[in-house]
């Protein structure tokens, strides 16, 4: 099946935060059943057994309790990722009235997902979300899909990472634009990049998986 032009933005990544939701109410649920039974065996007729299960209920719930921690910070991560895809997905759709062709969730293999791909009279770009900032290996992820894309459209892709709250005008590291959301629609109406064929990028939209 082609691709569905009338995809959401966000879908990938929403499905990792609810798998990641998932886990935090699993490890939860560990948290609160064995100290359950550490209450009930703490309260036995047998002294030892006693101590024993406080000892060990004491041990399990803080093996728990790190995971549970962890796999939180991960959920709420994933959460303001996919939020902040949404968003950023939903602004560049304006440009559909422009004579932009705006794509979103494009799988990539080995890569996960195209979160943005925008094609238009200024050029082509990809587009990877994030929620406040970013680290290094997403520079490098960037200019890998970038480069990806290029050699399936034949046509130079600008690699740009959008940032969805941060108060900055854009600057290029490391050869990858990076743009907060306020300024990401005049950027890239104001850019001077070679445009693709439509009959090229449509035949590239036949050949993307919808899922």
């Amino acid at each position: 099946m082609p691709y569905d032009v009338d995809k959401r933005p966000g879908t990938w990544v929403s499905r990792q935060a609810t798998k990641r939701r998932y886990r935090v109410l699993v490890f939860t649920a560990l948290l609160l059943a064995g100290s359950c039974v550490g209450l009930i065996l703490k309260f036995s007729h047998h002294p030892r057994l006693a101590i024993a299960a406080s000892a060990l209920s004491l041990v399990f719930a803080l093996v728990v309790w790190r995971r549970l921690d962890r796999k939180t910070r991960e959920a709420v991560n994933w959460l303001r990722g996919a939020r902040a895809e949404e968003a950023i997905g939903d602004l560049l759709n304006e440009l559909r009235g422009e004579g932009f062709i705006v794509m979103h969730d494009i799988p990539q293999e080995f890569e996960g997902n195209v979160d943005h791909l925008i094609s238009g009279p200024t050029g082509v770009f990809m587009i990877e979300s994030k929620a406040r900032g970013y680290q290094a290996e997403a520079l490098g992820k960037a200019k890998r899909q970038a480069r990806k894309l290029h050699d399936e459209l034949d046509n130079w892709v600008v690699p740009v990472i959008c940032i969805h709250n941060r108060d900055r005008k854009p600057f290029r590291h490391e050869k990858v634009w990076v743009v907060p959301e306020q300024h990401l629609l005049n950027w890239i109406r104001a850019q001077h990049e070679r445009p693709v064929p439509f009959e090229r990028l449509a035949r590239y939209a036949d050949s993307v998986p919808s899922a």
